[in-house]
């Protein structure tokens, strides 16, 4: 079972939902990795998303909305809408690195009846082109970012408070510190990659197939691209944890916390709920195996 990177970055990144006729069973059958979590008296719900989506996405499952009916605050990766995007771009977006011959070639092929689209996107650096690409292709596959999970939950929690756990500078700074290989391999697996793989990841997560998507998420990732997992997984999932103890901790944090991360981080024994249980003896639940409060 494989995934692209572009595939692997809509469980992943916060930032997906940015650069925005399959099976359509009802939402409310669906079940997303969706955990309790209890620590010191307090109670958060920890749910994994994806960043595109259709609009029978929704209402998600009862369980799901009623937790985020009651939340008294939301918690994403990163809040989009109160930063400068077009310095960002400036800043990480924009630098240029060599293709290589292989590359060049296969670009060149892509590009051949393509010329506007591959125009546009030749000022970008190279991660951003496989962002671009990626959300193109699941728009084609009838999946859009503005139906991401993040996306949508963002648009109606308002007024209550919106907490970021990282920041929009800080995926845009992580996405630019990959090597120029690894960002190229992006944009081919973007172009490249069949239909049907794309679609995987949805199908797991709608599924609710933890061991699936835990699979998928390391599938494209042995040899070289250990460092991909480690920097865009495993150490963000300690730092998040450790991020949801502290504001559980904090008297002042509005409760309970909804929080809502990419699917990736969410499943596996290097995930969120297990370094919380590990690091801080939180108390997670599956609320799908067992109903929580």
């Amino acid at each position: 079972m494989a995934t692209s990177r572009g595939s692997l970055l809509l469980a992943l990144v916060g930032l997906f939902y940015f650069f925005s006729g399959t099976d359509a069973k009802a939402a409310v059958t669906d079940k997303p990795p969706f955990y309790q979590l209890e620590y010191r008296g307090k109670t958060a719900y920890l749910l994994g998303s994806i960043h595109v989506g259709r609009d029978d996405f929704y209402p998600m499952a009862p369980q799901i909305e009623r937790a985020f009916a009651k939340a008294g605050a939301l918690m994403v990766e990163a809040d989009i809408d109160n930063v400068d995007v077009m310095a960002l771009i400036r800043q990480y977006g924009l630098s240029s690195t060599p293709q290589g011959a292989n590359v060049e070639q296969r670009m060149a092929q892509y590009c051949q009846y393509r010329g506007t689209l591959c125009d546009s996107l030749r000022p970008y650096s190279a991660w951003m082109q496989a962002m671009q690409l990626s959300v193109m292709r699941f728009d084609e596959l009838g999946y859009q970012a503005q139906f991401g999970v993040d996306q949508v939950l963002v648009q109606k929690n308002r007024p209550r408070p919106l907490i970021e756990l990282e920041s929009t500078e800080f995926q845009f700074k992580l996405l630019a510190s990959f090597s120029a290989k690894t960002q190229w391999d992006m944009v081919i697996e973007a172009i490249d990659a069949p239909d049907d793989e794309m679609l995987n990841l949805i199908y797991a997560w709608r599924d609710g197939d933890e061991e699936a998507l835990d699979k998928l998420m390391q599938a494209q990732m042995p040899g070289e691209d250990t460092e991909l997992l480690e920097k865009l997984l495993w150490q963000r999932n300690v730092n998040m944890s450790n991020k949801i103890a502290q504001l559980m901790a904090d008297d002042s944090t509005p409760e309970p916390l909804f929080i809502v991360v990419g699917a990736g981080h969410v499943v596996g024994d290097k995930s969120i709920p297990a370094k919380m249980q590990q690091l801080f003896d939180v108390k997670a639940t599956n609320c799908w195996q067992q109903r929580c409060q």
